[in-house]
């Protein structure tokens, strides 16, 4: 029997990238924001006996002086006289140094934020665990979008029984007296209605008359049908005016993207600062936390009593395995705070005048591509140090990733870019200044903004206008 043996030898190249250990916790913690890596290092301290905080280092004349600091304070002299033991113990010498102390931050969210006010109105236990229920079926603009039957059904189908849709709208009453004011509302006629009942004037003739315009010609006033509206409730021009001017300043989104960000800035610790002096900018971070952190270069296991040399091996390496991760940890955070440092001085050159004025209307294109080819830092690179961070300025906290925005003319050489905040002022500015008898139609819109310099698309346009809650022209149409 003839056997054939066959050898095949293949050569094959694979092209990888490795990253290593270091650079991978770099990048880790980059993405963090100030709150996140404090909770971060305050965990790497737990876990690993290598690493020490400033804080916890104290040197030996400092132990000393604080030894007989201890001595000075519970000397039995002092509780000699009971009258001035206040005077010498406020005499007593006191260490002049100042700590700053990040803020335990707690947020809820929506439902739970809810929950906690329905607990502190003292319900009945069914009616509190069905308004808890109800906060939990809102949608994020705080509407409640299911029907009180479907409600009632779901609810006693879970807990197999029977609930009576009465219950659910006492429940939902309670929800809807929690805050923001109209959050509950089933529809925008409820959620104006119980916003104009939380006015503190609600007995006052305008407020009255707002109330009976939503509740008893509510069709009328959303078809703009005001002669109307004036005629049935027997009201002069400047009266109606005045109920549509109230009626306007409502929010027809009990949460809207704005008191979320009230709610929001409540936890935010920017980790920049710019300041503005003579005309000029000047950029810091606002902490530093390497400069908190060093390692214990003596911690190793020669104290270790041991005849098992193994076991030494072993405890060697282990001791210098968390040596080189508290090293690594330090290094990685000098680098995060130089490349933060960079970063933020480029934008801060790139948008000199919204740093000046806080308005951002003063914004100008600038996108992440930008950054980096300015600083030399790959773009991922600069979309984690921009992700989740904030810059406090004189004129308050901004968030980086919202000083970002490709220029809608950036294709057209001959026009000078500019940016979705500045076409949507211009837009809010071009309809207020309209003939409210003919308002201007979306077309109208384009060919103004073209005359100004923005060339845009009238679905540009739709867009904006929907996103600024404008009406189209024949909803803003008023009758003479």
């Amino acid at each position: 029997m003839k056997q054939q043996q066959n050898q095949k030898q293949t050569q094959k190249l694979k092209q990888g990238y490795y990253l290593s250990h270091q650079h991978m916790k770099l990048m880790h913690i980059m993405h963090l924001s100030g709150y996140a890596l404090q909770e971060y290092i305050a965990n790497e301290l737990e876990q690993n006996p290598a690493l020490e905080a400033e804080s916890e280092i104290e040197p030996p004349e400092q132990r000393e002086e604080n030894t007989n600091k201890e001595e000075r304070e519970f000397d039995p002299d002092l509780w000699d006289n009971d009258d001035d033991l206040f005077e010498k113990n406020y005499k007593l010498p006191t260490q002049q140094e100042e700590y700053y102390e990040a803020p335990v931050i707690q947020f809820y969210s929506l439902p739970e934020n809810l929950k906690e006010q329905i607990h502190l109105m003292n319900l009945p236990e069914d009616i509190t665990t069905l308004a808890c229920y109800l906060a939990d079926e809102l949608e994020e603009d705080g509407y409640l979008r299911i029907s009180i039957a479907d409600a009632a059904y779901d609810y006693g189908f879970s807990l197999g029984k029977l609930i009576e849709e009465a219950q659910i709208e006492t429940a939902l009453a309670a929800l809807q007296q929690c805050e923001p004011a109209g959050v509950g509302a089933r529809n925008l006629q409820e959620c104006l209605l119980l916003q104009l009942h939380r006015k503190k004037n609600q007995q006052d003739e305008i407020t009255q008359l707002s109330i009976k315009i939503l509740r008893d010609h509510y069709q009328h006033f959303v078809q703009r049908h005001f002669n109307k509206i004036k005629s049935e409730l027997s009201i002069d021009s400047t009266t109606f005016e005045s109920c549509i001017a109230l009626i306007s300043k409502l929010n027809p989104k009990p949460v809207s993207e704005s008191n979320k960000y009230e709610l929001l800035k409540e936890q935010i610790i920017p980790e920049f600062e710019v300041s503005v002096e003579n005309d000029q900018l000047f950029v810091a971070l606002t902490s530093s936390e390497f400069t908190k952190l060093r390692v214990n270069e003596d911690f190793n296991a020669t104290q270790m009593k041991s005849n098992n040399e193994t076991e030494l091996k072993e405890a060697s390496n282990y001791f210098q395995h968390l040596v080189n991760e508290a090293n690594t940890l330090v290094n990685a955070l000098k680098e995060r705070e130089t490349t933060m440092m960079n970063i933020i001085t480029w934008i801060v050159k790139m948008q000199p005048d919204f740093f000046k004025s806080g308005d951002t209307k003063d914004l100008k294109p600038m996108i992440l591509q930008d950054v980096a080819h300015a600083t030399g830092y790959d773009i991922s690179t600069v979309s984690r140090i921009t992700s989740n961070k904030h810059v406090q300025t004189p004129f308050g906290i901004f968030a980086l990733k919202g000083l970002f925005m490709r220029g809608l003319n950036a294709g057209d050489p001959a026009q000078a870019p500019t940016t979705a905040i500045r076409v949507q002022e211009l837009i809010t500015q071009i309809i207020k200044e309209e003939d409210k008898t003919n308002p201007l139609s979306d077309n109208d819109i384009v060919a103004l903004l073209n005359k100004q310099g923005s060339h845009i698309a009238r679905r540009t346009v739709v867009k904006y206008r929907e996103s600024l809650s404008i009406p189209n022209s024949s909803l803003r149409k008023q009758e003479r």
